[in-house]
């Protein structure tokens, strides 16, 4: 059976498949992640080859057959590559980013399609790359559902400050007070204080925000990230 039909996908890989074709991987934003074949998709004529490379997003009309998916039309495309090449750190991080969302988004979510949208526009825009990398893994983290908590104790449920901190634990989820530990923090006060900023800034206000320790919040987020999953 063959369905036409018609979605936004953003390009996360691209190779090549013999001297003249194209194999993408891409997460469209109405069917999740899926690799699409471009037959001829290197030679200058094809008329997709403007919209192949990675770190593009484009709105197209697809041809599903027998389960793959096969590009039609493309109707309009965006191709953030260039501007994102161009700058080695600027390429790390997009890179960084579509590593961590190939590890773990697996099914489609129309919010975590718009996340990555957003996050590859402003990429190439900001200026504090420390801060994006760990917003978007906390922006990944909070559409998860498993954002953690950060204003109560998670085993007596006291509210928690600066002042009776201990330690914020992955196992469970949260912040513990100082009546409920007596383990030795690995993450600091200042990451709490990062992760609230994270998870209430646009990205328009990105780069408005200073984190106190954006090395260790992202690898709490990181670790956190991969402990959940």
């Amino acid at each position: 059976m063959v369905n036409i039909l018609s979605d936004e996908a953003i390009v996360l890989r691209k190779s090549l498949s013999g001297d003249y074709d194209v194999s993408l991987t891409v997460y469209m934003k109405k069917y999740g992640k899926e690799n699409i074949y471009i037959k001829n998709g290197q030679k200058l004529k094809s008329p997709f080859i403007y919209a192949t490379e990675p770190f593009t997003w484009f709105k197209a009309v697809f041809i599903r057959r027998k389960e793959k998916f096969f590009i039609r039309e493309i109707e309009k495309s965006v191709s953030l590559g260039i501007q994102i090449a161009s700058d080695i750190p600027r390429f790390t991080t997009a890179y960084s980013i579509t590593d961590l969302f190939n590890r773990y988004v697996i099914f489609p979510d129309e919010k975590i399609f718009v996340l990555v949208k957003k996050s590859l526009y402003y990429l190439t825009r900001t200026s504090s790359l420390d801060v994006f990398t760990a917003n978007f893994i906390a922006k990944l983290v909070l559409l998860s559902g498993i954002f953690p908590e950060l204003d109560r104790c998670v085993r007596c449920g006291s509210p928690v400050n600066r002042k009776n901190f201990k330690i914020i634990s992955m196992q469970e989820g949260g912040v513990v007070c100082s009546r409920c530990s007596r383990q030795k923090p690995y993450y600091g006060y200042g990451v709490v204080s990062d992760l609230k900023k994270l998870r209430v800034v646009s990205f328009r206000d990105l780069d408005r925000i200073k984190l106190s320790s954006p090395s260790s919040t992202e690898s709490f987020l990181r670790d956190y990230l991969e402990r959940s999953f």
